[in-house]
């Protein structure tokens, strides 16, 4: 793969619909126009023609023409909008790689071709991603923040105030007599103090971001037949899931996705956890509900209040042998609309049980899962409507870096070494550059780009 070369690719999805778009970017895109269209367009004028492979009409449509770099990647580019399916654009895309020097795109790599020529910065390159796959109109929206700056203008603020203590830092090396009014006043302590505040602030803003992009993932678990696949039905407003009598119908993982307070949420039904399971396919879908628990952001326990809760005690066991005592976890009393079971109360009584908040709840009941989903709302956390932008885990993950860095620039500062305090300040203006890509490789780009889709 090389960036001299000229990428063609579909940019629309494939299947039926009115339209379907070939983007073509690099120097052959005139070539392109030339060849298929028998024509040399003028810029940003739309040309209603014929699309040739060879002397063979194969569609027709509109011809763009957006020379570089006034285009999204910076680079000649033409796009040929011609009928929708899954056989005529594959059909137009074809003669345009029969040209000599231009070749199918990777995934991303439009995008990616933006990013370099200077087009924007790596948080709006991955906002493009974010944005396509949004699953809520919340993560939508952040997502379109970060493409038009939000998220980089956060880091950008905070990079300049480390650049310029950095200098104020350096200052003193090279000048001494200004310890007095910087290092030794406590100024230079209170400054860093102040920049953490600002990357904290950073960073709870980002994991609400993590939020929206990637989602939260609940994971129903619980004896058998305590009412988990009713429960999922309930929350999906359909049939989903198998419901009878018989203890251990799940088998295996099922999930569903919807929105909670703005949130996108894969809620996944499981099989009952216990160690005496009916048969062997019974016991795969018990490894498979732990692996599933073991990535969960939040786990509802089910407990059957109206029946003897016999099982209650060792599934708590098993998520605490999962989780530690860091389980974040609702536990929910099922089937709240019949009489309540005086020895399954007196269990949920004991400390064991009873550290946890508890919510009764009915699937027979139209109210009885309002109190449920307002405690769901609240244990994924509000997400402010305004000021929330797409954010990815490296993109925390680096901030945290950066935070422990400064963290690490105060103790030297404690310690009267400047030299290694300016150190850690470079550090954290070095992870701050991964986010925006100042500071990058082609490793990092490559996984960043692998998960866009081609045509972007």
């Amino acid at each position: 793969m090389s960036c001299e070369d000229t990428i063609a690719a579909i940019a629309t999805a494939p299947g039926r619909g009115g339209i379907a778009i070939i983007r073509v970017s690099g120097s052959k895109a005139l070539d392109v126009a030339k060849n298929v269209c028998h024509i040399i367009p003028e810029a940003r004028k739309a040309y209603f023609r014929k699309f040739y492979d060879g002397q063979s009409i194969v569609d027709e449509g509109v011809l763009l023409y957006f020379p570089g770099p006034n285009s999204y990647t910076g680079e000649d580019t033409v796009e040929l909008q011609g009928h929708g399916g899954n056989v005529a654009p594959q059909r137009v895309l074809s003669s345009v790689l029969k040209i000599a020097g231009v070749r199918q795109a990777e995934p991303g790599e439009f995008t990616r071709r933006a990013f370099l020529n200077g087009k924007m910065d790596l948080t709006a390159a991955e906002a493009v991603e974010d944005l396509i796959s949004a699953g809520s109109e919340s993560a939508a929206k952040a997502a379109l923040s970060s493409l038009e700056g939000e998220f980089a203008a956060k880091l950008n603020t905070l990079t300049d105030k480390l650049t310029t203590f950095r200098m104020r830092l350096e200052g003193c090396l090279d000048f001494p007599e200004e310890h007095e009014d910087f290092f030794d006043s406590g100024k230079a302590a209170d400054d860093l103090h102040d920049l953490i505040a600002i990357a904290d602030e950073s960073l709870t803003t980002a994991k609400q971001g993590v939020k929206l992009n990637e989602g939260a993932r609940i994971v129903l678990a619980g004896s058998p037949n305590a009412g988990k696949s009713s429960l999922l039905n309930a929350l999906a407003g359909e049939e989903r899931a198998i419901v009878t009598n018989i203890p251990g119908t799940t088998r295996d993982i099922l999930s569903i996705n919807i929105e909670i307070g703005g949130i996108p949420v894969t809620i996944t039904d499981t099989a009952g956890i216990r160690d005496t399971p009916s048969d062997e396919i019974e016991a795969i879908g018990i490894k498979r509900a732990i692996e599933m628990l073991k990535k969960a952001d939040l786990v509802l326990l089910m407990v059957d209040a109206s029946s003897p809760a016999p099982e209650a005690e060792h599934t708590l066991k098993r998520l605490k042998e999962i989780f530690g005592d860091n389980t974040n976890l609702l536990l929910i009393k099922s089937k709240s609309d019949l009489p309540e079971n005086k020895e399954t109360a007196k269990l949920l009584n004991n400390p064991d049980f009873s550290q946890y908040k508890q919510i009764s709840s009915s699937t027979k009941n139209p109210t009885g899962l309002d109190n449920l989903r307002a405690e769901l709302k609240k244990a994924l956390g509000e997400i402010p409507a305004e000021g929330v932008f797409s954010a990815r885990r490296r993109h925390v993950n680096a901030i945290k870096e950066t935070i422990d860095a400064l963290h690490r620039s105060i103790e030297m500062l404690d310690l009267g070494d400047l030299v290694l305090c300016a150190r850690e300040i470079a550090i954290a203006q070095d992870h701050l550059g991964t986010i925006t890509g100042k500071v990058t490789s082609d490793d990092i780009l490559g996984k960043i780009f692998s998960t866009f889709c081609i045509g972007k």
